[in-house]
């Protein structure tokens, strides 16, 4: 491995630093020359808008990705980082989101995984040892587990200082990088992972800590770098943290809010009472009217997403009351909703819309279809027709009804299946992140086909990654935390700034 000493009496306590590190996918710059660095036993947080960069770095750090180009050192030395196994070497662990403990094995057993103790006869494992140094280590934490318990039998927080304590003793792990690790936990359960990473610093074990929620970061960071567009815009130290500055910083100053009229609401066209999700959504309830634009906004885990599922019938609910214009309606699955006129665009559209191997015509026409002809023979002339006029209508390029989907832009392919919904005729659209990876073009297109439509009666439920795009389009936008509305905004108070400093306060 080819090593390269960097500046000691610059760089003497940093553990980690990263210079211009690029990272290309297929017709994106994911990361564009980002610098960042780590001190020995710091807690450097990383704060951003979903597809700013943060999770790319740390894929690359971690071993899941391959940097394009730039430098990656550890004490001073530069270093490839071409796996998994060799980040674990070099003392580097992420804990993802979604944990990765093995949930039939017990909690000893995942902490001392690969190191199992032995006894004198050769393949038996020292239970007895395995269980009082787990017990140790626990205790060194002040963490109340049984080393014997089934991970399975775990709260997720408890998981997630499992995953800790394993990174620590198995991987020795000098730099520990947490992503979201406080989405699913209660304030007592965040409590506790703060108190585990004070002792993490005081054994000098170095921490990347990547949240959304800013209130959380400034707590517990001893710096915050923000991510805009694949590059670090900008790192502030502890006696320079501000809300305000960091998400200013986030958005970028080339944003300018959109001057929003005033709605006239007039006919309520939609309502939700009483909606209840176990562990996702507590008493929600709703009115939505006609022609509006509802943005419904809220980080990872704030439920938002099971809320409009629910809503299609796709995720089940322990409790709800729904009413479409001042009828009482039942929505127990998707044929449920589409036949009162309720459509929903999903968040993944080569995975839960397009027909990849079809033709454009067959990815216009399956609901308009299901609607008209129920029988054996199908009218391919009204079939063609159809799918001309939205091709037409949506300025669809694209040589021919006959071309398949696949051969399409990612913005032509959203707007053939906006073709699908809006050949129906719905009167409530529910759209899951809109224009996820389309160009600004289609985007800009796609927006206006909403204000269009919203202009002619059509009501609008919208969720995007992107809360700019939330604050652009919509003209009311409610806030999720833990399953609850902490925020709403209306008409001209809908602004990014508010809509992130609501989703981001704990």
């Amino acid at each position: 491995m080819e090593e390269k000493e960097i500046n000691e009496n610059q760089d003497g306590n940093k553990l980690l630093k990263v210079e211009k590190i690029v990272k290309v996918f297929p017709g994106t710059v994911a990361l564009n020359e980002v610098d960042f660095d780590l001190d020995k036993g710091e807690v450097h947080a990383i704060v951003g808008e979903n597809g700013a960069g943060k999770s790319t770095l740390m894929k690359i750090l971690s071993g899941a990705y391959i940097k394009t180009s730039g430098s990656i050192y550890i004490d001073g030395k530069e270093i490839e980082i071409s796996n998994v196994l060799n980040a674990s070497n070099l003392g580097i662990s992420m804990i993802y989101q979604e944990l990765e403990n093995i949930p039939k094995i017990t909690v000893s057993e995942n902490i001392f995984i690969g190191r199992l103790p032995g006894t004198r006869l050769k393949g038996f494992v020292n239970f007895k040892k395995l269980y009082s140094e787990t017990k140790r280590i626990l205790n060194e934490f002040e963490i109340n587990i049984d080393p014997g318990t089934r991970v399975s039998k775990l709260s997720i927080a408890q998981q997630q200082f499992v995953e800790i304590i394993k990174a620590i003793n198995a991987q020795n792990a000098r730099i520990i990088i947490m992503d979201e690790p406080t989405s699913s936990l209660t304030k007592d359960e965040t409590e506790k992972l703060f108190s585990i990473i004070k002792e993490l610093k005081k054994k000098c074990i170095s921490i990347i800590y990547i949240s959304h929620r800013l209130d959380e970061v400034i707590g517990i960071a001893d710096r915050v770098s923000v991510f805009r567009d694949g590059r670090n815009v900008g790192t502030l130290d502890k006696n320079n943290f501000d809300a305000q500055k960091i998400i200013s910083l986030m958005i970028g100053h080339t944003i300018e809010e959109d001057k929003k009229e005033k709605v006239e609401r007039k006919k309520i066209v939609f309502e939700v009472r009483n909606l209840n999700i176990k562990n996702r959504i507590k008493n929600f309830n709703l009115k939505l009217h006609e022609g509006e634009i509802l943005g419904v906004a809220g980080l990872m885990g704030s439920g938002k997403d099971e809320l409009v599922k629910s809503l299609f019938g796709i995720w089940p609910t322990t409790s709800k009351e729904l009413y479409f214009y001042d009828k009482k309606i039942s929505v127990k699955s998707p044929r449920d909703a589409v036949n009162l006129g309720i459509v929903y665009l999903p968040e993944e559209r080569k995975i839960q819309s397009l027909f990849l191997t079809l033709s454009v015509k067959y990815n216009i026409s399956p609901i308009w279809l299901f609607n008209n002809y129920r029988k054996f023979f199908i009218n391919d002339i009204r079939e063609n027709e159809l799918s001309k006029q939205f091709i037409k209508k949506l300025s669809i390029k694209t040589p021919s009804v006959y071309q398949q989907i696949i051969n399409l832009s990612g913005g032509n392919q959203q707007k053939v299946i906006f073709s699908r919904l809006i050949a129906v005729k719905p009167k409530l659209m529910i759209l899951n992140d809109p224009t996820r990876g389309v160009d600004v073009g289609s985007k800009e297109e796609i927006h206006n086909l909403i204000h269009q439509m919203a202009l002619d009666g059509t009501s609008f439920i919208i969720l995007s990654s992107e809360i700019p795009e939330i604050s652009k389009i919509a003209n009311r936008v409610i806030v999720l935390s833990k399953g609850e509305i902490c925020g709403e905004f209306i008409d001209e108070k809908v602004t990014t700034k508010d809509i992130l400093i609501c989703a981001t306060r704990v």
